[in-house]
């Protein structure tokens, strides 16, 4: 055998003592032979063994007595027990309390080795399918320290975009020293952004979809246009809701899209934002996902309820793919994982408004027609 098993020998008959020690060491095992249960629970709290052999009749302690000792002071180890003819049932009772397998004396040489190296393998697959537990484990740890990443820096991630594009849309256009600074800060974001995309691939790759993550890049607005965004076609300013449990992340992007044009409503959370919506006139509520007290799903479906006609827009830097399919089921308006684009804000904003407002004036005139056909 490649490997040196340790085998403690309990038996207060010499005879069976001697012929098992010489069968287990003609097999490389080295055996440790007691002739008393209080000789072998008194070993055992001093030395590890692989294999415990114990005769279950013995006086004053008794293989049963062994049994427990070996399994409170060495889980690990297998035990079996060695009974006569007459005491089968005290056997099935230790098997009951943990031993792994017994032996009816006398026996052949060979059952008894192969009893002796079943236990040693059962051990062996007991020991890997612990470890195969452990790494589970460890997986299952880094699984949720990714999520955790993702939820914790993404937003972060968000606002430094934000501010950087709020300065680059408030600077003189001449001043190209700001402007590669901004890059600068905008090519770094997408950098940490790649880590944490990896880090989420390892967590679970078939929920993380692939996206371009080279160009976090500011976006070029024509004052002009950006303006005329913001603008209702009778003049009149759309009003957006921006909704977020993280104050910087509120206050950023309703910067931005105030300098967009539009009018601006913000609230730090869930529940500020549903009582802000019934008592404002709102166009538009772009919100995150996750927030105590009333989460973005919760205020979505709120809203939908009250008026199915008000678009909301969800984002969130937590489980994007999950929350993306939720978002869908509840009838989102529209979908965003963080950091994202303030272009890609600013475009989806614009199609969903111009989209509503088009419907509404379609709706206006098709009215219209069916009075005058009416009249």
């Amino acid at each position: 055998m490649s490997d040196t098993y340790k085998i403690l020998l309990v038996d207060d008959d010499p005879l069976v003592l001697s012929g098992f020690i010489e069968v287990l060491s003609q097999d490389s095992y080295d055996v440790t032979a007691v002739a008393s249960g209080q000789e072998a629970i008194d070993i055992l709290r001093a030395r590890e063994f692989d294999v415990v052999l114990t005769d279950m009749v013995m006086p004053r302690v008794s293989g049963l007595d062994v049994l427990r000792a070996a399994l409170t002071q060495q889980p690990d180890s297998i035990v079996i027990v060695v009974t006569g003819y007459a005491s089968v049932r005290s056997a099935v009772d230790a098997l009951r309390l943990g031993a792994y397998d017994y032996v009816v004396k006398p026996c052949e040489d060979e059952e008894l080795l192969y009893r002796v190296k079943m236990g040693i393998e059962r051990s062996h697959l007991r020991n890997e399918l612990r470890a195969k537990e452990l790494d589970a484990e460890k997986m299952k740890a880094i699984t949720q320290t990714a999520v955790t990443v993702n939820d914790q820096i993404n937003t972060p991630l968000n606002v430094i975009l934000n501010s950087a594009e709020y300065i680059r849309l408030k600077s003189l256009p001449d001043s190209p020293g700001v402007k590669q600074s901004l890059d600068f800060i905008c090519q770094e974001v997408s950098k940490i952004k790649s880590v944490i995309h990896r880090l989420a691939e390892v967590a679970d790759p078939n929920q993380v979809k692939g996206y371009p993550l080279g160009s976090l890049g500011m976006i070029d607005v024509d004052s002009e246009k950006t303006q005329k965004a913001g603008t209702k076609s009778n003049g009149h300013r759309r009003r957006i809701l921006v909704v977020d449990d993280e104050q910087f992340m509120v206050h950023t992007l309703s910067k931005i899209l105030d300098l967009m044009g539009y009018d601006v409503l913000s609230a730090l959370g869930g529940k500020e934002a549903y009582e802000k919506y019934m008592n404002e006139q709102v166009d538009l509520v772009v919100s995150d996902v996750h927030m105590p007290e009333m989460n973005g799903i919760e205020l979505l479906t709120s809203i939908k309820s009250h008026n199915p006609q008000i678009p909301v827009i969800l984002v969130t830097g937590y489980g994007v793919e999950k929350a993306r399919a939720t978002a869908g089921e509840c009838k989102a308006d529209g979908f965003l994982g963080k950091p994202f684009k303030i272009q890609e804000l600013k475009d989806l904003i614009q199609l969903i408004l111009d989209s509503k407002e088009s419907f509404s004036n379609s709706s206006s005139l098709e009215t219209a027609a069916k009075s005058r056909v009416a009249s």
